[in-house]
């Protein structure tokens, strides 16, 4: 069996880890997990009834959850499924126009969206592509974790370019950290022509 511990560790991390773990050790079929929250062992069970991975939550006290899981042959068909669907249908283009994801509260928006780039440096499969315009070119910028992010993605090769026109708009050319500049002619072209994920 192989142990996760997750205490302390919000949304996506404890999924992300999880997979990551069970990746790395693909012949091993019983996992246990520890997280400290109730979403957490919500979202680690749903990911594992995805994959057809069998899991049970236990409480162990206030704020403390143990999730095991178990793979089974069926399980280990579903990854290799997964992965086949990955190779034929790979290729998308992420594009993001605002410094936060979805309409609540702001600070928690801003967290909502760095969650999710971070996610995105774990994925399988990678976009081509991430780009930014409007306030999204705050996170090629400013956003110090955006921007740590960002710079993994595109050792691995993703392309990752902000509007030049949203730059000088909001006054931070001059801080671009990551990527190249483009402009929305070439966006319209690359958004026209590509599977595109849009997270706000």
């Amino acid at each position: 069996m192989k142990n996760l511990d997750c205490i302390g560790k919000v949304c996506p991390i404890p999924v992300i880890e999880t997979k990551k773990m069970m990746a790395e050790n693909p012949e091993e079929k019983d996992f246990e997990i520890l997280v400290d929250n109730e979403v957490a062992t919500q979202n680690i069970s749903k990911m594992a009834k995805e994959l057809k991975i069998e899991s049970s939550v236990e409480k162990v006290s206030d704020g403390f959850y143990k999730v095991s899981l178990h793979k089974t042959n069926e399980s280990l068909e579903q990854v290799s499924s997964e992965n086949q669907a990955f190779e034929t249908n790979s290729s998308y283009v992420v594009a993001i126009s605002d410094d936060k994801m979805g309409n609540g509260d702001e600070e928690f928006s801003k967290t909502l969206l760095e969650g999710f780039i971070y996610a995105l440096t774990e994925q399988d499969q990678l976009p081509s592509k991430v780009i930014f315009y409007n306030k999204g070119v705050y996170l090629t910028t400013l956003n110090e974790k955006t921007v740590e992010d960002l710079k993994t993605l595109k050792e691995r090769g993703v392309e990752i370019l902000s509007c030049g026109l949203c730059l000088g708009n909001y006054e931070v050319k001059e801080k671009l950290q990551v990527g190249e500049i483009t402009n929305m002619y070439k966006i319209v072209e690359i958004m026209r022509s590509s599977h595109l994920v849009n997270p706000c």
